[in-house]
């Protein structure tokens, strides 16, 4: 392990032949804040630091993201965040995960409700629910250019699409653009049928979810985003869904004050029920 800074212990855990980096950061409830599929846990910068002061949190880059090393076999990412808690010997923890890492949140509580004090998820996506074919084609056109290896195009179209962030947030459209170059090597060699999910998937088990659960919704994401948290509202009971105007789909880039805030009082709502 090493000191990413003077507040911050950041290692890699080896987990089947595979290294993950982690970082964690300040004392107190355990927060562990899970990443989207397009960027790495770098992603959470303004959110992680406030945190850090009142909490423990941790954040990791998931495989074949950021620093962590690529899958090269079939592995359980659900597992993967076990083993990571395990190896920090944090035995339970609130989850706040973005768009497919809101899914990894959700399987984890199904598969791990021990562990789990309180579920935080922003435009999450459900395992076991399909894609529209808008969805789809937008996906599409905003990697083609990778098709020429023209990967400052794929940035671009990402960091500038509608849905992702919305209005002329040009800071987070930049962080976007800039984490997408980073990455982009990893993103296009990312096979996403070596993970495996949840058989029945999630989308027919969130009866089995009673932790506290927050969704957060920009109110300028794509509908399919709309529709999983519709259906996650619904399957777990007792779930309190807040839209956020003005955001698209990765409010901790957008609008990390309003998130800050907005976890830290689920903590402190959950800590006294």
């Amino acid at each position: 392990m090493t000191f990413a800074n003077s507040a911050a212990l950041s290692g890699e855990c080896d987990i089947s032949g595979s290294k993950i980096y982690y970082e964690e950061s300040g004392s107190g409830s355990a927060i562990v804040l899970l990443h989207d599929g397009l960027l790495d846990s770098a992603s959470w910068d303004e959110v992680w630091r406030p945190l850090a002061r009142n909490y423990h949190v941790i954040r990791y880059d998931r495989r074949g993201y950021g620093r962590s090393d690529p899958a090269t076999s079939p592995f359980s990412p659900a597992e993967d965040l076990a083993k990571l808690l395990r190896h920090l010997k944090v035995e339970h923890a609130l989850i706040a995960g973005s768009s497919s890492g809101g899914a990894l949140a959700i399987d984890f509580a199904i598969k791990h409700p021990e562990m789990i004090d309180g579920l935080f998820l922003i435009g999450p996506v459900l395992h076991g629910m399909e894609y529209s074919a808008e969805f789809r084609a937008r996906a599409n056109r905003n990697n083609q250019p990778m098709e020429r290896d023209d990967v400052r195009a794929m940035a671009r179209n990402w960091s500038q699409d509608r849905f992702l962030i919305a209005g002329a947030n040009e800071n987070a459209r930049q962080k976007v653009y800039e984490h997408l170059l980073a990455n982009a090597d990893k993103l296009e060699k990312y096979d996403s049928g070596l993970e495996e999910k949840l058989l029945p998937p999630a989308s027919k088990r969130l009866v089995e979810i009673k932790a506290s659960t927050v969704i957060l919704e920009g109110d300028h994401d794509i509908a399919d985003v709309h529709a999983h948290c519709d259906a996650i509202k619904a399957g777990i009971s007792g779930s309190k869904r807040i839209v956020v105007n003005e955001a698209g789909h990765l409010i901790q880039l957008e609008k990390p004050d309003e998130v800050v805030t907005r976890l830290e009082n689920f903590v402190e709502q959950s800590a006294h029920r």
